[in-house]
Order: C-alpha cells, then structure tokens, then sequence
C-alpha cells in the first residue's frame, strides 16, 4: 500500500511537466474553444440531439423531453491535494458547471437518469451534493455498482439507486435494455479502465464501506485514494421512433474496453455507432484503445472528452491537456486508422468543458 502510494505520488508530481496547451489539435480543427458547436449527420429522418461536455466524463445528453447525465463531477482538485492530502466538493466550481448547464435553458431537475461509468472520485464526487441538497427530483434514477453505491450510501433519500450490474450485456445473450422513455433507451456494456502509468492501475478495486459510512457531508474532505474505481462500463444510447433506432451513441466510461477494444459484433447489427464519445486520459497505456474501436464501428463523428487537465481548477484560457497521457501517439493510433488524407475537424471534436454540441440528423 505505502509502495503504491509513493508510486502515485511521484506521478502526481513528475507529470506536472506534461500538460501543455493543446495548439497543435487546435490547428487540426479538433480542439475547440466555442461554447456551442452544431453539426450534422446524414441519415434519413431529422431531428435533434444536444451533447453537453463538463468535464471529465461528465456528459450532459438532451433529447427532446429525455435528459440522462453521465458521471457527475465539476471539483477539480489540486494534484498535491489528491496525492498527499484529501479532497472535498467545491462550492466555486460547481456553481461553474451550473452556470454552463443553466445557459443552454437546462437545469438538473429535468434529469431522467444519472449514470455512474465507475467510481474514482472524478466521475461522481459532486453526485453526493446533488443529492444532499435535492437538486434533482426524486423520480431520478440513478444506475452504478456497489462501490457507487457505497460513496453515496448516506446521501441517497428518495432516488431509487439501481445496481446496474445485472444489465450489463454478455456476449451473445438478449441485451438488458434500461429504458427511459419510449423515445431513449441505455444499454450497460462491460469495460475496463486503462492503467494509469504503464501497467499500473491506481485506486483499484470496491469501495471500503467501513471508510464511507463516516461520509455524511460533503463539506467533509475524504481521501481521493479511497475512491476505488469498483467496475467500469460503457453505454450505448440509442434515439428511438416507433420502436426503431434513429441515432446511437456510445459513451466510454475509460480508456479501454474488453473483447480487444472492441465491441460486440452482434450489438452493430441493428444499427452501427452514429456518435462516439471516447475518452482520451491513459489511452497511451493501452494497445488496442482507440484504433481497434474507430476501425470496427467507423463512427460519423468523435467527442474526444477526459481530455483536460482535472488536477488545477479550471480556466478556459490556460486550459491544458491531462497529465501523464502522451497526446501525440494517442492521435498517432487514431490517425493509423482513418484515411490518409482525413480531415480530422470534420469528424473529431475536443471540446472545452461547457461546450454544448447539437446534431441535427
């Protein structure tokens, strides 16, 4: 334990060095700086879906009357924080998330569904004050595993909490579809966080309860260690109209899935991948993630998200790329898998925390 830790905090510490201002994407056309960006997919019938970007994995999906959000997390902490100290919710950040949020005419209130990838601290620290202080209605469901369940245990009220381990999709079986409306339905897909630095995964395994159940309070400060990432899983979103899929999505909860990075075959038989939000942090640490993926599914368009660095707070002017991942060969693997004269601006988006996309298809 104390090896593992003094392994995590040289990495905290000697990686400051490796963030760095991502001009060189900019002037690829794949990172962006806009608030809103709108885009188009050719398919057959045209309607509307709003992604929203707030960090991390944090995915905010709109659908006409259908809001689902993905990992909730605003509270970046600094990297000496994580490695040696303790961590908290921040009230200034979170108020920033909001605001983004808010500005696009959404509020949490008219979320459907929250959806848990894993359970390191920076893909659902800020759910406890969600919950704490009601900001979502009652009638939100929220799906993630046992260590989800356990960081949160003394917040959840009225929300129903569903294990979501027993929708997860196994290999050739009927999938365990979760429905939201009769317009969006979620599919729990098996996944596989990346090691964090060659083949080292921190914070691996569940949640210790024993820790948790002394977590009433998110003014409290826990340890980022004891955030275990539990399992890990990806999502397949799918927009329906009259029982038939229109438009699907595939959110990665991490850097790499099971099965060679790739997804099952047979779920690409109704309808292959339209939108693809890959996270980009360790990617550099697997050798199948991304280009196994973008080769077999071929989506028509990339949201490269997990992009930043989430170990500073937050500023859309200096903001620079997540630290101890090796942004140049993660392109190298992506460029390996399209054309030779690919235009990447016209298929892959980085955008800034806060960014609202639109897709008209």
């Amino acid at each position: 334990m104390k090896c593992s830790f003094l392994i995590f905090t040289v990495f905290i510490v000697f990686s400051c060095s490796v963030p760095h201002y991502p001009k060189k994407y900019e002037k690829l056309g794949i990172y962006s700086h806009d608030t809103l960006k709108e885009y188009s997919i050719n398919l057959d019938k045209s309607n509307q879906i709003n992604i929203q970007y707030l960090g991390c994995g944090n995915i905010f999906i709109k659908h006409g009357k259908d809001a689902i959000l993905f990992d909730p997390f605003f509270s970046n902490a600094r990297g000496y924080k994580v490695a040696l100290g303790k961590i908290k919710f921040n009230q200034k950040y979170f108020d920033k998330g909001t605001y983004f949020l808010n500005r696009f005419g959404n509020t949490y209130e008219s979320i459907n569904t929250i959806f848990i990838s894993h359970s390191h601290y920076d893909h659902l620290l800020d759910l406890s004050y969600l919950l704490e202080n009601k900001l979502i209605s009652s009638k939100t469901k929220i799906y993630g595993d046992k260590s989800s369940q356990t960081v949160i245990q003394n917040f959840i009220q009225n929300n129903p909490f569903i294990n979501q381990d027993s929708f997860v999709y196994k290999h050739k079986n009927e999938p365990k579809w979760i429905k939201v409306s009769n317009e969006m339905r979620v599919l729990v897909l098996p996944s596989f966080h990346a090691p964090h630095i060659a083949n080292i995964h921190f914070m691996h395994g569940q949640c210790d309860s024993n820790y948790f159940k002394n977590y009433t309070s998110t003014n409290q400060k826990v340890k980022a260690g004891q955030f275990k990432d539990g399992n890990t899983f990806a999502y397949l979103v799918d927009i329906l109209s009259n029982d038939s899929v229109t438009l699907r999505l595939l959110l990665k909860g991490a850097g790499c899935a099971i099965n060679n990075g790739k997804l099952f075959e047979e779920l690409l038989l109704e309808h292959n991948v339209d939108i693809a939000l890959l996270q980009v942090a360790s990617a550099n640490f697997t050798d199948c993630y991304p280009q196994n993926l973008i080769n077999q599914i071929k989506p028509k368009k990339v949201i490269l998200t997990h992009w930043e660095d989430f170990f500073k707070p937050y500023a859309p002017k200096k903001i620079k790329t997540v630290r101890a991942t090796n942004f140049n060969y993660f392109y190298k693997k992506i460029k390996a898998s399209e054309e030779a004269n690919f235009n990447w601006g016209s298929k892959y988006i980085m955008p800034n925390p806060g960014t609202m996309i639109i897709y008209n298809y």
